[in-house]
């Protein structure tokens, strides 16, 4: 769906929301319970399966008068379009989540003013977090509950150890382990390109490393060309990841989630693959993706991709998930969405997300805690992404009021430069 009639379509269903709201206040109410119970639906693409039902229950037991209907698709761009259906159909999710970006103003338009609901406890979520959640005209819409960085890769130990192979710090190293790997047979770096978020979050990444830095964020306010002199050399070297074989052979028909994961990494066919640092959690014992799988005996780590241009500018980071309330509850289903949002924000579920390593945390007093019996990589892994994002200077996302579909469109264009297109001619076509 293109961002432009995207937005003409949910503005159209702003105002008739808005409308709806006027006629049928009562709504809402008459709908809060089932069994005695408050019932909330909660459309996400986040938690998993495997961590929602530990927080569920943490939720429930707490708070015994209030059951959440979770409604999930893994691929957030399934979400989203799901997520548009029900606005257009003036069915707005009780709480949902919601991604910071170009596009976060739109959704913002249907959620809650957060100091309407969360007024004496926002202040413990860090206040940078707060800024992405805060829209164009200074409404803070959503509630950050994780943080998140670009860009890592989770690598097999054992399969790198079995090559004789050490993590690569410079681009030669990168085409050495990618030759290393071919002839034993193994995909290097399984990159799912073919999500445009993915390639997106890369380029971000990427294009920090040359010039002075910065020069993207510039570029999507219009303040100088797409085609300048830095971000196409990024472009240039984006490219060559692909015609070098740094990634694998179909990288850009190949998805991150599940297809780089399940068909390459999980099943033994590569040494590594390019991911966020909610990843790490792979790295755990706890991780229940792992178990099972073909790597389940080999030694996984994380580690931060190397700097392929000019300076090594660290990761991009941000708020990686937020929730948003619904803009028209009111009375006993308000009151519940508010504790939900507040314990996954500050409160128990916080902490049990984040144990997960599915991101890092939003709140100021919380922080991951692993079990005592994890290996040493897997310590030093998270301790390695803790600091990468401690340290990071860049956003990972471009937002930009009125260009909701910039990263998609950003996307398209890395994917046709990684089939060989001239990138200086692509990165134009964003111009204007």
């Amino acid at each position: 769906m293109r961002g432009n009639a995207r937005k003409a379509r949910l503005a159209v269903a702003l105002v008739a929301v808005g409308a709806m709201a006027l006629t049928a206040c009562g709504g809402a109410e008459e709908k809060a319970s089932t069994n005695g119970k408050v019932k909330l639906t909660f459309n996400t693409w986040l938690p998993t399966q495997d961590n929602w039902p530990a927080i569920k229950a943490a939720f429930e037991k707490e708070n015994p008068d209030i059951e959440i209907d979770f409604i999930r698709d893994e691929d957030f761009d399934a979400y989203r379009t799901k997520l548009d259906n029900k606005l257009l159909a003036d069915e707005i999710p009780d709480v949902y989540g919601i991604q910071v970006g170009a596009s976060f103003d739109e959704y913002a338009d249907f959620a809650m003013p957060v100091k309407d609901y969360a007024g004496d406890w926002i202040a413990s979520v860090k206040a940078g977090s707060r800024k992405e959640t805060t829209t164009t005209k200074g409404v803070e819409a959503a509630v950050p509950i994780l943080n998140a960085g670009m860009e890592f890769y989770l690598y097999n130990k054992t399969l790198f150890d079995k090559l004789g192979l050490t993590l690569p710090k410079t681009y030669d190293d990168l085409l050495n382990v990618a030759r290393t790997a071919g002839k034993a047979g193994y995909a290097p770096f399984a990159m799912g390109a073919a999500d445009t978020w993915h390639a997106a979050d890369f380029f971000v990444w990427l294009s920090n490393q040359y010039g002075q830095g910065g020069d993207i964020y510039k570029a999507a306010e219009g303040k100088i060309p797409w085609d300048s002199e830095s971000l196409t050399s990024a472009a240039k070297d984006w490219q060559k990841l692909f015609t070098d074989g740094v990634f694998q052979k179909g990288a850009v028909t190949t998805t991150t989630y599940p297809s780089a994961r399940d068909d390459y990494f999980l099943k033994r066919k590569a040494l590594a693959m390019p991911t966020g640092s909610w990843h790490v959690g792979a790295a755990l014992s706890t991780s229940p993706e792992v178990p099972g799988s073909a790597v389940d005996n080999d030694e996984i780590g994380m580690a931060a991709f190397p700097a392929i241009g000019e300076t090594d500018a660290g990761a991009t980071s941000g708020v990686d998930f937020a929730l948003a309330i619904g803009r028209d509850l009111d009375g006993a289903k308000k009151t519940a969405a508010a504790k939900f949002v507040k314990f996954m924000a500050v409160g128990t579920g916080q902490q049990l997300w984040v144990n997960t390593l599915q991101g890092f945390p939003a709140a100021n007093d919380v922080s991951v805690q692993l079990n005592g019996s994890e290996s040493k990589l897997a310590t030093s892994s998270v301790d390695l992404v803790t600091e990468e994002l401690k340290n990071s200077k860049y956003p990972r996302k471009l937002s930009v009021s009125g260009k909701d579909s910039l990263e998609k469109d950003l996307g398209v264009v890395l994917q046709n430069i990684a089939n060989g297109a001239d990138p200086s001619k692509e990165l134009a076509s964003l111009n204007g």
